[in-house]
C-alpha cells in the first residue's frame, strides 16, 4: 500500500457530533476508514455553541473513535456547521485587463474585493464563491483564466456569519487539540450538496435542504452556480420537544417514540396511518396505536411548519427559476418514511432524498445515509482547499510484509507500544 493522504473532518450537529477520517480516491471518490459519532449533550442549540464544556468533550470523544478506527490521530480538521445568523449576498466586481490575458491572480483580486464589499470583518466571513464571470462583452464565462480581455467583471456570492458563533466555534475545537484554518468553517448545506450533487443537478436547478437536529439549512444552485443559501433555526429537535409537551414525557422518551414514527411508515403521502391501519387493532394495540397516531400528527405539524419555511426562502432565492432536478432531502429528518411525497405536496416539485454513497467506499455501511451527507461532503471541501503540505500522509500499517522484516531485527529499543506511537508522530 502506498503513501495516502488523509483528510479529517467534524460535522458539529445539535444533537450529535460526527468525526470522518478518509483518503482521497480518483474519479472524485473517498475511502472512508474512520468514524466516530458523539453526542453534545445539549451543549450545541439551534447550530450555536451554548455549553463548550460539553461541546469540547463531544469533540474530543468522536474525534478520538474515529482516529482509532482509521489507525491515525487527527489533527487539522474542516468543521461543519449551521448556527448563528447566515446571511448570502451576490457582489459585482470589475478589474482592468488592459487586453491582456486573464491570471489566476486577477481571480484572487477579484475575491478580494467582494470580500471588502462586503463591509464585515474578516472573522465573518465563511464563503467567497464565483457564480460567473464576463470578459468585455461575453457572459456566461465559468473559467476565465487564459482568456483574453480589456477588463473582467464577475458576479460572487459572499456568505457571511455571525463574529461570536464562529469564534465559539473555532475556540472549542481548538481545545479540543485540533487545528482549524482560516477557511476550514464549512455551512453545512453547501457540504451536503457537494456530497449528492452532480454538475448536471446544479445545471438542471436545484435545491438541497438538510434538516438537521437543531437547524433546516438550504443551498439552491441555478445553471450550474450557486443561487443562495439560507438557514432556518429548527430542526428534528423541534419534534422531539413538541412530543415531549403534548403527550408529557421526558425528553427522552420523546426522543425513542420519534424514532419509532420514523421507523414505522403510514399511509402514502402521509405521515400519519389511514383509518383502515388504525381499524385493524384492538384492545391494548389500539390505545397503543392512538398514542403513536397522535405522535406522527405532532411530528408531521412541525415538519409541515419546518417545510413551508423552507419553501419561503426558495421561492425568494430562486426568483421564479425552474428547478427541474427539484428538491433534494439530506439530515436525520430524510429518513422519515413518506417524507418524499409530504415534501412533494408542500414544494409542488420533484423531491428525492440525497444519499452520499455513490462517492464513497470503505465504511460505506455506516456513512452512506443521507444524515451523513454534510460529513463526507466536508471531506471533499478539505480536499479542494488545503494545499499538499497541509495533508498529513498515512504511510503503510507495520503489520505489512514491507515492514515486518526491519521490526524483526530490531532486538533492542523501547517496547513495541512507544515505538509505534513514536512512528505516528513522525509521520505527521
Amino acid at each position: 500500500m502506498s503513501d495516502q493522504q488523509v483528510f479529517a473532518a467534524i460535522d458539529l450537529g445539535s444533537t450529535k457530533v460526527c468525526a470522518l477520517v478518509g483518503h482521497a480516491l480518483e474519479e472524485d471518490r473517498f475511502e472512508i476508514v474512520g468514524i466516530g459519532t458523539a453526542s453534545t449533550h445539549h451543549g450545541i442549540r439551534n447550530g450555536t455553541i451554548v455549553d463548550v464544556q460539553q461541546t469540547v468533550a463531544a469533540i474530543r470523544k468522536a474525534v478520538e473513535i474515529a482516529g482509532r478506527k482509521a489507525s491515525h490521530p487527527l489533527t487539522r480538521v474542516v468543521v461543519g456547521f449551521a448556527g448563528g445568523e447566515i446571511e448570502g449576498q451576490d457582489q459585482r466586481v470589475m478589474i482592468a485587463l488592459k487586453d491582456r490575458e486573464v491570471q489566476e491572480s486577477d481571480i484572487d483580486r477579484i475575491l478580494q474585493e467582494s470580500r471588502t464589499m462586503m463591509g464585515c470583518s474578516s472573522s465573518e466571513l465563511l464563503h467567497t464563491i464565483p457564480k460567473s464571470y464576463r470578459i468585455d462583452e461575453q457572459g456566461g464565462i465559468l473559467n476565465p483564466v487564459g482568456m483574453v480581455g480589456a477588463r473582467l467583471e464577475a458576479q460572487v456570492h459572499v456568505i457571511r456569519g455571525s463574529d461570536m458563533v464562529l469564534a465559539n466555534l473555532k475556540r472549542s475545537v481548538e481545545r479540543a487539540g485540533l487545528t482549524v484554518r482560516e477557511g476550514d468553517l464549512i455551512l453545512q448545506p453547501l457540504a451536503s450538496a457537494r456530497a449528492v450533487l452532480t454538475e448536471d443537478d446544479k445545471e438542471l436547478g436545484v435545491c438541497v435542504v438538510d434538516i438537521g437536529g437543531g437547524t433546516t439549512g438550504m443551498v439552491v444552485y441555478q445553471n450550474g452556480a450557486l443561487s443562495g443559501v439560507a438557514v432556518v433555526h429548527m430542526g428534528g429537535t423541534a419534534m422531539t420537544k413538541d412530543l415531549a409537551a403534548v403527550l408529557r414525557i421526558s425528553q427522552a422518551d420523546a426522543e425513542r417514540l420519534k424514532r419509532e414514527v420514523f421507523s414505522s411508515p403510514g399511509a402514502s403521502g402521509s405521515l400519519v396511518p389511514d383509518d383502515e391501519e388504525a381499524g385493524s387493532l384492538t384492545g391494548e394495540e389500539l390505545s397503543d396505536a392512538g398514542r403513536r397516531v397522535q405522535a406522527r400528527e405532532v411530528v408531521e405539524a412541525r415538519l409541515d411548519e419546518i417545510l413551508r419555511k423552507v419553501k419561503l426562502d426558495l421561492d425568494r432565492l430562486r426568483q421564479g427559476g425552474y428547478l427541474a432536478r427539484g428538491v433534494v432531502l439530506t439530515g436525520g429528518v430524510a429518513r422519515m418514511p413518506n417524507i418524499v411525497s409530504f415534501a412533494e405536496k408542500i414544494f409542488d416539485m420533484p423531491v428525492t432524498v440525497g444519499h452520499p454513497g455513490e462517492g464513497i467506499q470503505g465504511l460505506v455501511d455506516q456513512t452512506s445515509g443521507p444524515e451523513f451527507a454534510s460529513a463526507v461532503g466536508l471531506l471533499y471541501f478539505a480536499r479542494d482547499q488545503w494545499s499538499p503540505s497541509d495533508v498529513p500522509v498515512r504511510e503503510p500499517l507495520l503489520s505489512e510484509p514491507a515492514s515486518r522484516e526491519p521490526l524483526k531485527k530490531e532486538k533492542e529499543g523501547p517496547p513495541a507500544g512507544v515505538r509505534l506511537w513514536n512512528w505516528l508522530r513522525e509521520i505527521i
